[in-house]
């Protein structure tokens, strides 16, 4: 399945991001968000402490399989995790851990998807197309 988004230019320079849709697999609730691509993030899908909680993620947490992350900065920080579904598209979802912490402004989407799917990135045109 290919998937084609346009850049944010909400700051500058634009970046991509993809529009997509958090879905608790008990609940059946869901959010849309629109994470940044991020190479830099090693985990699947991180958004903010809002966003984890309006799907009441923090329900299904194991207190056991708590993550600590590294800033670029090199500071370690706390993540929450829990498992929830990625609808990428109307016929595309994935089962994946969803990370959160207070610190994040934006959710992302890391390395641990983008690995999994052939990603182009054609800056002079802002296009993100991904191909699942």
């Amino acid at each position: 399945m290919r998937i084609r988004s346009s850049f944010n230019s909400e700051e500058i320079p634009a970046f991509p991001e993809l529009k997509v849709e958090l879905v608790d697999p008990l609940s059946h609730k869901s959010i849309e968000i629109r994470p940044k691509i991020d190479t830099g993030f090693a985990g699947s899908v991180l958004v903010g402490l809002d966003d984890y909680s309006i799907l009441g993620l923090q329900l299904h947490e194991d207190p056991e399989k708590g993550v600590i992350g590294r800033l670029a900065s090199g500071a370690t920080i706390s993540l929450r995790m829990s498992q929830a579904i990625l609808k990428v598209s109307a016929d595309e979802s994935i089962n994946c851990n969803i990370y959160t912490t207070p610190l994040l402004t934006r959710p992302l989407i890391g390395r641990q998807l983008l690995n999994s799917w052939r990603v182009v990135l054609d800056g002079p045109r802002n296009t993100l197309d991904i191909e699942t």
